[in-house]
Parts: C-alpha cells; structure tokens; sequence
C-alpha cells in the first residue's frame, strides 16, 4: 500500500484464508464469554515462559533504551515474535530483524481481546529531516492519502479482500520539538467491520534511523492511547551517539524524507479485530490477533461483541 516499504516495518501480512465452521445442527454456537475464555487459555500456552521486563532495558543493538514508566512491562524480541507470529497467527516474516519488542502498558493484558499493545521497530535508513515542523498542510496530505487509499481498495476488492477507507485523522498530526516525535493516527472504516479501526503512530527521530512505536486497537481506546502518549514517547531514549543532534551531514546518510513524507509513506496499516464479519470465507493482510481467529471459527452470523470484562486475566498473566 506504501510507496516506501522500507519506512513501514509493520507492513505485515496475515496470510491465510479465515472459513467459517458451520453451526453444529442442535448445538448452540459458544457465547462471547467461553470464546473470550478459550482465547486466554491460548495466550497462556503461547506465552508460557515469557520474561516480562520492568524498568530500564536496554534494547537490541545498543542505539537506544527504555524508561518504563510504573506498570509498563517489555517483551523482548524473542518473546514479541510470539506475540505476533504465534499468538496473532502473522507470518515469520513480519516479525523482521528490525523488532525490538512489545510494550504492554499499564493495565493492559494480552489475553484480553479488547486490550491495546505497542510494537516497536527500529528502522536505519538513514536520518530524516523535521525541517517542515509546522509548515505541513496535514489536510492536504490527508486528501492525498485518501486518494492512494481508494486506487488500493480497487485492487483489494478485485482480489477479494474486504476494502479498508480512511476516514480521516482519529488524532491530527503533532510534532514534538524537544523529543523529536511525530505522534498521528488515522480512522478506517473496513467492510465487514461493525467498528472503525485505529491505527496509532509515533515515530521518534534518531541520528541515522527512526524508532517506530505503533498502538493496536479500536476506535474504542483512541482516548486511553492519546492519555498515554506522553509516557510512550517519554519512555524511549535514543542512546549517547545516536540521538537526532549527533547527525553529521558530511558522514551521515539521509533518508531525503521530512515529517510529511513520515506521514504520506512511513505509516503502516493495522486492523483491529473485526467482530462481525459475511460468512463469505476471506483473505485479510491486516496485523491480526488470535481473538479474531477464535472468533471467526466459532461465532454465528451475530454473535455479540467481546466484553472486556469477560477477559481478565490472573494477576500474573501479561
């Protein structure tokens, strides 16, 4: 969907086909809380043996480290390919080189459906220039995106997958100065879809690279993401040599990308779990949790949305 797939790390890929079991004649289809159940007994086996961290972590190659604040734990690479091959049913491949973890934020579980994580990349293609901070017509660039995003759907939909349209900016663009982070997320309306899907972006700039840190979730927690922000962006500091003020242009690469072109080329593409879907089988490309998958494979037509009261977890459990 983007033009610059090396500034999208979570271009990810469910590849397969989710089918529809068909109702058990005389059998009652199980309710929102036995799947809720079900979906928690699989993050338990995924995750057995999972290290959670707390407090400062230094993060894989040495470029940069987290402050986690009080709540706040980290998976590290290893463990976050679990997440997003094992128990989100992602191919290998999405879970590249450049991951660095998952954060699992304060009174966030993963065996709950409806709980939000972030999946941070660090991608090095080069340093990119904010030297547009303030001077970006986010209105125009969202015409633009809206643009590229029906030409997509007209491929999507002659292949067979469901069409995903941008709505708008859930969250304007915002850049921070002194932190040098660009926060933004967007609005999808997927078909099939009784919610719209959120898809929140930060992106901090380091001498040659760019730390991504992306939100997973539904309409439904863009206030909570917003009211973390702060302590997302707070929580990740580049290291002594590789932050934003180390750039040397005379030995430094440049990507030739400011914050518009972050906006228009280095966003990926998340869904969140659709909880209604045809019973036409379909191929979605979207980043997808196994909820979704317990879902789709035991639910009738209208079964009700999760509650996420009907997953908590015990105390121990991420």
């Amino acid at each position: 969907m983007f033009a610059r797939a090396q500034v999208s790390p979570l271009l990810l890929a469910a590849g397969f086909a989710f089918a529809e079991n068909p109702t058990v004649p005389g059998k009652a289809p199980p309710t929102a809380e036995q799947i809720a159940a079900a979906y928690s007994v699989r993050v338990f086996k995924v995750m057995d043996g999972a290290r959670y961290r707390e407090g400062r972590q230094e993060l894989p190659g040495g470029m940069a480290h987290l402050r986690l604040p009080d709540g706040y734990r980290y998976l590290g690479p290893d463990d976050a390919r679990k997440v997003i091959v094992d128990l989100w049913g992602n191919p290998p491949a999405s879970a590249s080189d450049s991951l660095l973890g998952v954060i699992i934020p304060e009174g966030e579980h993963l065996a709950s459906p409806s709980s939000w994580v972030i999946v941070l990349f660090y991608v090095e293609e080069g340093h990119v220039s904010d030297s547009d901070a303030g001077q970006i017509d986010f209105e125009g660039l969202m015409t633009r995106l809206q643009a590229a995003g029906a030409e997509s759907n007209k491929a999507r939909k002659a292949s067979g997958f469901d069409t995903m349209d941008l709505a708008g900016w859930a969250v304007a663009p915002r850049y921070d100065t002194y932190a040098r982070a660009l926060f933004w997320a967007k609005r999808f309306t997927v078909t099939h879809q009784p919610e719209d899907t959120l898809n929140y972006d930060v992106r901090v700039l380091g001498r040659q690279g760019v730390l991504s840190l992306n939100a997973i979730a539904g309409m439904n927690r863009v206030a909570d993401i917003e009211a973390a922000s702060p302590a997302i962006v707070s929580m990740v500091r580049f290291n002594e040599g590789n932050r934003y003020g180390d750039f040397d242009p005379t030995t430094d690469r440049e990507t030739g990308l400011t914050l518009a072109g972050l906006l228009l080329g280095g966003a990926p593409v998340i869904a969140s779990p659709p909880l209604e879907q045809s019973s036409a089988p379909k191929l979605w490309i979207y980043l997808i949790p196994l909820g979704l998958i317990l879902l789709l494979l035991f639910k009738s037509k209208r079964t009700p949305a999760l509650s996420p009261a009907t997953a908590a977890p015990p105390e121990t459990m991420a």
